[in-house]
């Protein structure tokens, strides 16, 4: 298994044992800690630690778990009230009765909080990154009671472990829904013939390619190149970057190697869109800056760039160990901490020329790009 996904396993299992979680959620700067304990198995010690511990208590469900225990009037709400016996047998039955879809009733009250799964994405709520992780990892739309952490200094132990933001969003890698393959045909290039298998993303809902050789020798480590789109470069030419040039060299490069693929990512301008792009170019032609500070006077980071499509594509054509054709150290980074082990980084160097020397320079000083 996937170390990353088998540590993330782990936590899961962990809630599913009946133990909490702590999840950092930061969200601009505010930074807040929560609680959570699964639906599925609560015991006296653990409830009582989260009724000492935490305010807020509230339940937390995916609609589409209430649309499959037949709780409609609830799964069409974000927030509402639900009654119960705030006691961990009342809490127990207020939890059966919500997967059972039978009336929920009770001298007490809790709030109910339901986040749509079409939104899991884009959500940036606690809410729905705590509901995204258990999806992504264990495909579960289960119960889970959470509260606001009122004890700061908490730390890990052998009943509580922590998660936070940046693991959620790492586990979209492990979350089968979120790619989809959607076909695969033979495509002859001047560097040789492909076959180009097309995959939608839930994650930017967009269409991404792999251009896959394979000669058939399993014994070869599989040569990759990560691109990412450059409208201006890769289609019309642009003499101001290496795009072009690099996206041609990086298909000959595998064909003549025989087993890899180039996955192409719809990534423009380092991942700030077309748009942002142009806007930067017009700072670097005008006013002389060079690539990362026209980004970062645009409003942008100076690569925006994530590498979780390309590594579930990655693990689509079943390449787990790769050698990595790039000069770029972050992008070595970036496919690493999906648990894609990179076995050799492989130069990609393009001879610079009059229009692109500064912006060759500036991914070798700014950017550490080993060229």
């Amino acid at each position: 298994m996937n170390t990353i996904k088998e540590h993330l396993q782990q936590k899961v299992n962990h809630l599913k044992d009946g133990r909490a979680l702590i999840y950092e959620h930061t969200e601009g700067e505010v930074s807040r800690r929560y609680l959570i304990m699964s639906g599925e198995k609560i015991h006296d010690e653990t409830f009582e630690y989260f009724i000492r511990k935490c305010c807020n208590l509230s339940i937390l469900s995916s609609e589409v778990f209430l649309k499959k225990a037949n709780q409609n009037k609830y799964r069409f709400k974000t927030e509402m009230p639900v009654h119960c016996e705030f006691s961990l047998d009342g809490i127990k039955k207020l939890l059966n009765n919500l997967s059972s879809g039978t009336e929920l009733n009770g001298p007490d009250t809790l709030i109910l909080k339901v986040r749509k799964s079409e939104n899991i994405l884009t959500d940036s709520s606690a809410e729905a990154r705590i509901l995204e992780f258990m999806s992504n990892v264990d495909q579960a739309d289960g119960v889970l009671l959470y509260g606001l952490l009122l004890d700061d200094s908490l730390e890990e132990t052998a009943d509580i472990m922590l998660i936070n933001t940046d693991e959620i969003i790492r586990s979209r890698f492990f979350n089968p829904k979120l790619l989809e393959f959607t076909g695969v045909t033979g495509i002859d290039l001047l560097q040789g013939k492909f076959q180009l298998h097309s995959f939608y993303s839930e994650i930017d809902q967009r269409y991404h390619w792999a251009f896959v050789m394979d000669d058939g020798d399993e014994n070869k480590t599989p040569l990759v190149r990560i691109e990412s789109e450059c409208l201006t470069g890769h289609v019309f030419g642009s003499l101001l970057c290496d795009c072009g040039d690099q996206l041609a060299q990086g298909l000959k490069q595998v064909a003549e190697y025989g087993r890899g693929a180039l996955v192409y990512l719809r990534q423009e301008g380092r991942g700030i869109g077309l748009k942002a792009k142009l806007e930067a170019y017009y700072l670097q032609q005008v006013h002389g800056m060079d690539t990362v500070d026209a980004n970062l006077a645009v409003g942008m980071p100076e690569d925006a760039r994530d590498y979780v499509i390309g590594c579930q594509i990655l693990n689509h054509l079943g390449f787990d160990k790769l050698k990595l054709m790039t000069n770029n150290p972050a992008k070595i980074t970036g496919i690493t901490q999906y648990g894609v082990e990179v076995e050799e980084q492989v130069a990609h160097i393009i001879p610079p020329h009059e229009h692109n020397k500064k912006y060759l320079e500036t991914k070798k000083t700014r950017m550490g790009h080993k060229i």
